[in-house]
């Protein structure tokens, strides 16, 4: 086991690009946790808890901190697609993986399903408060009853598998925006609801009495109905290997999301309970939904007179759309205001957990564990198609065929089994490999941390059979089926594979000389290898230093960077035909780089390989209708780069070397680098013209005088016979 990998089997040695930085990660986080679990079960925990709710939050995020802990320490060391599922492989064996993978790829799916159905229920609502359209009235099916409701999460669900299946990716940029509006719109409901608390003390802290109306059974139930809020670094770590830095990140992003949303959810219990008076609508709307099935598992019937109903008795019943009609009480508009941003967010979160249950079925596929169709990348797409599928299906079907708390509860059974996992492999792994593993956040109390983690999520995971015994069923009837498949089916085809080595398409030379200079070649287009090699070389040589060649194969967000069946046939030619334009005296070094942007991947690789230079080539065209300067990828590299940025213009013609360089000069930072490149094509017998403009006469005395002693510098760099030609331009 080496330091790179920090676990056996691993090989590390492609390049993949870090995309995401710190902000990205912790909204990936904040926006995976603050989903469903605030817009949809804030109101049917509150039926279950009372104002103990607030309670069950702080004790949520409390013994949560334990697992986060531990996802904090192996994400930082092991950031790899594939989270839990990877982790409980490497300690446990294959067959706890495989039944980590298989309640991973439930958890998420029904986690989806979870999103659907709150998406589908604030459209209705939408359509029919809002809009005045009614739709069909339910329809029983056999087993299953049909609404409006149901409909509208079979489309986001199949809607959401064929997006994740075309490759087109929700951008970092979309989804922090999502994230904040979403967290926004939640910060300016707790500030109505606070000022009203502040303005009527007597009336909101009489809400809060009885604490524990159901006592701390209420508080344990709530706690596992909303478990799924908190289980956001579970996304963070699967998005581990796009991860700048990961090592010091991964933590950061994990402690940071868990505070802020903690935090949220205490606040939104605070104002949903003493903020909100039981008003005859409200009491109607309560006595609708619970007619209708909303929330009414394991609650205590509504009072018959509305003088005797609590706000949080109300808030249950009203189910999953406990907060959105609570929050037409708290400020203006809140209920459409709710309505919408939990339309966003389910969306949102619903592309989320597709993305992550298609990774983990894809992860077990290509583990052999599955069948190899899970693998399967399409050729065009480059996206794991048939993973995408059948998870798609997975979760429309456990939105078709269980009531939104059933699912809710089911979902938070499975991550309470799979964190139980997590949490023992974590103790194998730092007993076995903790010394030869570079841990970038180390948990402290080791073993206790784990191990608290163990027993709590286990009297969670047990006590929600008392709230939907159904949600139970469900999952040991899919654990037994994984059993049952891993016996019949998996454990011959591990036999046959067992801890192979994955095979990497991605490739990498490396010269037998390292020198401390480097200078970073990105070539995309055969015609200009030829010129940006050449120039680079030259650069190379007069800084005795070495030069990195790199191609970029880019893939969609749904594939993970470590799967490298993809087509690098390309880029691999491309480097063998630049690599005889690389003088014998200058070191060479080759990597095709496998990332998700063309232009991070670059700017990962110099901070990645510390390069001091990097060198573009740009035709000379961009898009007049965008504020770029040169294009999409040069200007990020130059906004974003760790190093010095040569941008080289490729001319139109068969011209390979430039005859003529003008290299404007000043006095200033950047002059260095400017006559380290004229340095280089002078060296190339090209004619050097030193270029500095004037305001006015007066100063051209002066600027002579600092172009001869350039003239004179450069010179001494170049060791050539004919001096670069000066000029001096008034403007």
């Amino acid at each position: 086991m080496s330091d790179e990998s920090g676990l056996p089997g691993h090989d590390n040695q492609t390049d993949l690009a870090r995309d995401l930085s710190l902000f990205d990660i912790t909204m990936i986080g904040i926006g995976a946790m603050i989903g469903a679990g605030i817009f949809v079960l804030t109101g049917l925990a509150a039926g279950q808890a009372g104002p103990g709710l607030v309670m069950a939050f702080a004790f949520n995020g409390f013994i949560t901190i334990f697992t986060g802990m531990v996802y904090a320490e192996l994400g930082s060391a092991i950031p790899e697609a594939g989270g839990g599922y990877l982790w409980v492989r490497e300690a446990l064996g294959r067959s706890q993986a495989f039944l980590a993978g298989w309640m991973s790829w439930f958890a998420h799916a029904v986690a989806g399903s979870l999103y659907t159905l709150g998406f589908g229920a604030f459209v209705h609502l939408l359509l029919t408060e809002y809009f005045g359209i009614q739709l069909f009235p339910p329809v029983d099916l056999f087993v299953i009853t049909i609404g409006p409701e149901k409909l509208f999460a079979v489309f986001a669900g199949a809607l959401f598998a064929y997006i994740n299946y075309r490759g087109a990716k929700e951008t970092g940029l979309a989804g922090n925006i999502v994230t904040l509006v979403k967290v926004i719109v939640i910060i300016i409901l707790i500030v109505f609801g606070l000022g009203y608390i502040f303005g009527h003390p007597t009336e909101a802290s009489g809400r809060f009495q009885p604490f524990l109306p159901r006592g701390f059974g209420g508080i344990f139930i709530a706690m596992g109905l909303t478990f799924i809020a908190f289980e956001g670094y579970e996304i963070i770590v699967q998005s581990g290997e796009e991860v700048v830095n990961p090592r010091e990140t991964v933590p950061k992003a994990v402690f940071y999301s868990m505070a802020i949303v903690v935090t949220i959810y205490m606040l939104v219990a605070i104002v949903l309970i003493g903020a909100v008076t039981v008003t005859p609508e409200l009491f109607q709307q309560a006595q609708e939904g619970a007619a209708g099935g909303h929330g009414a598992t394991n609650l205590p019937a509504i009072p018959a007179n509305i003088g005797d109903a609590a706000v949080w008795e109300i808030l249950g019943h009203l189910g999953e759309f406990g907060l959105a009609q609570a929050a037409g009480q708290i400020m203006p508009y809140g209920t459409l205001v709710i309505l919408v941003a939990g339309i966003f967010s389910t969306l949102s979160a619903l592309n989320a957990t597709t993305f992550s249950s298609t990774r983990v079925s894809f992860a077990m596929g290509r583990d052999h564990v599955l069948p190899d169709a899970f693998s399967e990348v399409h050729s065009e797409k480059q996206t794991p198609y048939i993973a995408t599928a059948l998870s798609g299906a997975l979760i429309i079907f456990m939105a078709v065929a269980l009531p939104i708390e059933a699912v809710a509860a089911a979902t938070d059974v499975m991550f309470l089994l799979l964190f139980l996992q997590v949490n023992y492999a974590a103790i194998v792994i730092r007993r076995e490999w903790g010394d030869q593993i570079n841990y970038g956040y180390v948990m402290p109390y080791f073993p206790y941390v784990p191990i608290i983690g163990i027993i709590t999520k286990l009297g969670l995971a047990v006590y929600l059979f008392n709230y939907s015994p159904l949600a139970w069923y469900g999952a040991i009837a899919w654990i037994l089926v994984g059993i049952g498949i891993f016996f019949i089916y998996s454990r011959g085809r591990v036999r046959e594979t067992e801890i192979e080595k994955e095979t990497r398409l991605v490739t990498e030379e490396r010269a037998p000389i390292d020198r401390g200079y480097q200078v970073l070649i990105p070539l995309a287009n055969p015609e200009h290898a030829e010129q940006l090699v050449k120039a680079g070389s030259a650069i190379a040589r007069r800084k005795d230093g070495e030069v990195l060649l790199t191609t970029v194969a880019t893939v969609p967000e749904q594939t993970p960077l470590s799967e490298s069946h993809t087509n690098t046939e390309r880029q691999e030619q491309l480097l063998d035909d630049a690599t005889q334009y690389i003088p014998e005296d200058v070191p060479a070094h080759r990597t095709v780089t496998i990332g998700h942007d063309i232009g991070r991947s670059i700017t990962n690789i110099a901070y990645q390989r510390d390069s001091d230079l990097i060198l573009l080539g740009w035709r000379g065209r961009r898009k007049r209708t965008t504020d770029l300067v040169l294009g999409s990828i040069i200007d990020h590299v130059v906004e974003h780069a760790p190093c010095d940025v040569t941008v080289i213009k490729t001319p139109g013609d068969d011209r390979n070397t430039a005859q003529n360089v003008l290299v404007p000069l000043t006095d200033g930072p950047h002059a260095e680098v400017a006559e380290d490149t004229a340095a280089a094509y002078a060296g190339m017998d090209a004619n050097v013209t030193l270029f500095n403009v004037v305001t006015s006469d007066d100063n051209r005395e002066n600027a002579e005088s600092f172009l001869m002693n350039r003239q004179k510098a450069l010179q001494r760099r170049i060791s050539r016979s004919r001096q670069p030609s000066l000029r001096v331009t008034i403007s």
